[in-house]
């Protein structure tokens, strides 16, 4: 029978509120059987007590279910729930009556708010409100039992505690799963933004490029037609070329030779066409050991992003690439000596999904593996990624990282 505020009244939400309300008028049949039982215990106002209770317990169950978004969660609803309970044990005997152990709902449906502070907030004022109504209670010439009191006092309070730390710990696993699941949009949405570049550079270059190229050659293919000297070989050297940049196209999407030629070969064609773009120098090392490993596929394109990103942002006199297997771990080097970047700088940068390492991470964190990043401004940077030497059959999304 706790109310929390909140904007606006959640399809959960909604739920909840009609719970409450039939928790609420479920209170009625047991005061009755508590009174019942009890009668020497009764106070004389029990009957205005559970008539002005069953009169609001019924109208909040009314509204809960005759609209389809109840009013919204609030703290004085609990407030009246809390005196409503309080009377109620008044009424029907104080520290002997059965109800009040209601008192308990307090703090365990406040740790269903995933809210600490509000648990331990609802848990002191049942335990006060208990003995607000205990203390003082005319007991009809039965004694007061002051360890009774206290033992329900202390029961009341660890209950409160536990609550607390339950409220505690389910917060922040739900945090942590909001987390998950926005860093998981982010991902998603950064997937789909680098196809969406990768398809528009592609046409880009197709349309500027080879495109273009073809044209030419039909324009050369018409003047040999006619005669002209030299069309002939110019035509040759457009389709020549044409077939060069279909050729380096097609591998940027997929290294199709990876298996005929082996992973030292497609490394070395990616570090050639970045040094190409960028005027750097590039050294590549592959073990024998590591040419067998199964993970070629991540490893270029890992070795891709991470060229991709020199290229863009090192300003690197050159880069070093190496690969090897050691003891079961296969492991990846990438080296530059360019500009570097600072750590601060590195984990917004993260955070803001720049860069395209958070993609990165995640794919080799599915392996099971870690990805390290060294650097510093000015003192360039280093990437180190770990990967187990055999690739699992099915990856498990799950992988241990470091930065």
């Amino acid at each position: 029978m706790i109310h929390v505020r909140s904007r606006t009244t959640e399809p959960g939400q909604t739920s909840e509120v009609r719970g409450i309300a039939v928790l609420r008028l479920a209170l009625l049949p047991i005061a009755l059987l508590a009174q019942s039982h009890h009668t020497e215990l009764s106070s004389s106002i029990f009957p205005w007590v559970i008539v002005g209770f069953g009169i609001y317990a019924t109208l909040s169950l009314l509204v809960s279910f005759a609209s389809p978004r109840p009013p919204r969660l609030s703290v004085a609803p609990a407030i009246v729930d809390l005196i409503a309970v309080a009377l109620l044990v008044y009424s029907t005997g104080g520290e002997h009556s059965s109800l009040r152990f209601a008192f308990y709902v307090m703090p365990i449906g406040a740790a269903l708010r995933l809210s600490p502070r509000l648990t331990a907030t609802w848990g002191l004022a049942s335990v006060l409100a208990y003995l607000a109504v205990t203390l003082p209670y005319p007991n009809n010439g039965l004694p007061h039992d002051p360890s009774e009191i206290l033992d329900d006092s202390l029961s009341l309070l660890w209950v409160t505690g536990a609550a607390v730390m339950l409220s505690a710990m389910v917060g922040r696993r739900q945090r942590a799963i909001v987390e998950f699941a926005e860093r998981r949009r982010e991902l998603v949405q950064q997937a789909l933004d680098a196809a969406a570049n990768e398809q528009r550079r592609l046409a880009e270059a197709l349309h500027d490029q080879a495109v273009q190229n073809v044209l030419l050659a039909r324009q050369e293919l018409t003047d040999m037609a006619r005669g002209v000297a030299g069309a002939e070989q110019r035509a040759r050297d457009a389709l020549d070329e044409t077939d060069r940049q279909l050729r380096h196209e097609i591998f940027a999407m997929h290294p199709l030779g990876l298996q005929q030629v082996g992973l030292r070969s497609v490394l070395d064609s990616l570090a050639t066409n970045a040094a190409h773009q960028s005027g750097f120098t590039t050294s590549v090392s592959v073990t024998p050991a590591a040419e067998r490993s199964g993970h070629h596929d991540l490893i270029v394109a890992t070795v891709r992003e991470l060229l991709t990103n020199v290229v863009k942002h090192a300003g690197a006199a050159h880069v070093d690439i190496s690969v090897r297997s050691d003891q079961g771990v296969l492991r990846l080097m990438v080296a530059d000596d360019g500009s570097g970047i600072g750590s601060a700088q590195l984990e917004r940068a993260l955070a803001e999904g720049h860069i395209g390492l958070a993609a990165l991470r995640e794919r080799v964190g599915s392996r099971s593996g870690r990805l390290a990043i060294a650097t510093a401004p000015d003192a360039g940077t280093e990437i180190e990624v770990t990967l187990p030497d055999r690739a699992p059959a099915a990856p498990s999304g799950r992988g241990v990282r470091s930065w």
